[in-house]
């Protein structure tokens, strides 16, 4: 207001050098409160891209984690698994064959699926002026990250759903067996309701059984091969950090 009055006066006085001079203090002035708004918002984005990252990286974190324990059980139960089938594949009884048989049934209703997070990634993603703020290699890594995340949330699913479907433990002559039933089990778990000469034999549990193992080897291929590629986004995640 007062800059006005003294600009008003010097027109009135025709005293054009002081009104040259107040014009540019005040586009000056215009201009620097402009820039130091423009620097205010940047170093807020640059301060919210942080934390942004952060929750990401924790996010990554978590799913890396959730895949780490369900090829741990993967491979806890693969002994299982080979000596299950090949018993079954060459119809060769033996006691410890039969066990791991009905011990791989059991480990066949595991949770194979991680639930993998993605709340962070999607936030990141809608923030347009955060996004601004990466450096091109890890945009580029970012979507490719995203995608892949996508695609294995729908496969591993389709590949579940349809594991499900063909389950061999929906087969006749597979029965859950509880601790109740017999003082030899603690808890519970499957058994065979036939000799195991005949199982081998029947080709509708045979091909439960196969079909079983497709989905499920193919699940646990996926999840390495997708680990390997969370790994390699976690260690772009990490070095953008620092960057930021």
């Amino acid at each position: 207001y007062m800059l006005l009055r003294k600009l008003t006066q010097h027109v009135e006085d025709q005293n054009w050098f002081a009104v040259v001079l107040d014009f540019v203090i005040v586009v000056v002035g215009v201009f620097i409160g402009i820039q130091v708004a423009n620097w205010n918002d940047v170093q807020r984005d640059k301060a919210g891209l942080a934390a942004s990252l952060e929750r990401l990286d924790k996010e990554l974190a978590q799913n890396l984690d959730m895949i780490e324990r369900v090829l741990i059980n993967f491979d806890e139960g693969r002994a299982d698994l080979d000596l299950g089938r090949d018993a079954l594949n060459e119809c060769a009884w033996s006691p410890d064959a039969e066990a791991a048989l009905e011990r791989s049934l059991f480990e066949f209703v595991e949770d194979v699926q991680p639930n993998f997070v993605d709340f962070a990634l999607n936030q990141l993603a809608r923030h347009d002026r955060y996004q601004d703020l990466l450096s091109p290699q890890f945009q580029d890594d970012f979507r490719f990250y995203a995608g892949r995340l996508k695609e294995e949330n729908e496969q591993l699913t389709s590949h579940y759903d349809n594991m499900w479907f063909h389950h061999v433990t929906h087969h006749p002559d597979v029965s859950a067996f509880f601790s109740a039933d017999s003082e030899e089990y603690e808890g519970w778990r499957f058994k065979l309701d036939r000799p195991f000469e005949e199982i081998c034999a029947d080709a509708s549990f045979r091909n439960r059984f196969i079909n079983t193992i497709g989905f499920y080897t193919s699940i646990n291929n996926r999840l390495i091969r997708f680990k390997e590629e969370a790994e390699k986004f976690q260690n772009s995640l990490r070095n953008e950090r620092k960057r930021n």
